[in-house]
């Protein structure tokens, strides 16, 4: 995540945007540019170069393969793998296996958002852009990473509370992410489906539009800044609770 940050930063700094501007609003279809977070205008500038990297695939592919990793191994793992029955012979509870578990997870969706912002922090300082910018304005984006952490690793623990093995744990994790990413890009293309964007995680997911929004107009998009990361939040933690409640009381079956 450090390296993928500075790179793109870098990357980012040899192209002068100011002068391309006009010819991507002309050669980008309409229908592209709805799906971007913010105008292509604003995304020119320093603050919207630095934090779409927040955007690109890597950054939300690394979240994905850490919590889904991790979550997938927590309770389906070892019950296909025919350690769980072995570990539950011991005195330990199976709440505890499941939090340990998940506060690992959790402490490694919180590295990983860290580097992401020292990685932009360190671009910043040895990085010529030709502006000048803080650090501090993209820790909006790192929590808005983080709190989608958060989310996900609920998410693949609660599929592996529901599945018998690894494999079909990712099985149910990867199926509810197409049909999220689905429901977005649909409601961003058309209106008459637009409510589809308040069915998906993802829509919660803005680091450009929140770093952009604080840092020009911080009184109307406070507000918004924490309703986005509260619903990652608060959703994370309620697939967490479910998952241990499913764990607790599910059968364990004996291994193959």
């Amino acid at each position: 995540m450090f390296c993928f940050i500075w790179l793109r930063l870098w990357i980012v700094s040899q192209i002068d945007f100011q002068e391309a501007i006009e010819m991507f609003a002309k050669v980008i279809p309409e229908f592209i540019q709805k799906m971007l977070p913010v105008p292509i205008e604003v995304i020119a500038t320093i603050e919207g170069r630095i934090s779409f990297s927040y955007e690109e695939l890597p950054v939300a592919l690394l979240v994905a393969l850490w919590t889904v990793t991790r979550g997938s191994e927590c309770l389906a793992g070892r019950l296909g793998d025919g350690t769980m029955e072995m570990l539950l012979s011991q005195p330990v509870r199976r709440l505890t296996i499941v939090t340990s578990h998940v506060a690992v997870t959790l402490l490694g969706v919180g590295f990983i958002s860290l580097m992401a912002w020292l990685a932009t922090a360190l671009g910043i300082a040895t990085i010529e852009f030709g502006e000048s910018t803080s650090a501090t304005t993209y820790l909006p984006a790192a929590a808005n990473l983080f709190s989608l952490g958060v989310f996900m690793t609920g998410a693949a623990t609660l599929a592996s509370a529901l599945g018998r093995s690894r494999a079909e744990a990712v099985a149910i994790f990867v199926a509810f992410y197409v049909i999220e990413f689905t429901c977005k890009i649909l409601g961003l293309l058309a209106s008459s489906v637009s409510w589809l964007t308040k069915l998906t995680f993802l829509s919660a997911y803005e680091p450009t539009l929140l770093t952009i929004g604080l840092h020009k107009e911080p009184a109307e998009h406070w507000l918004l800044f924490w309703q986005y990361n509260g619903l990652l939040l608060s959703l994370g933690i309620v697939t967490i609770a479910l998952s241990a409640t499913i764990f607790c009381h599910r059968d364990v079956p004996a291994p193959l």
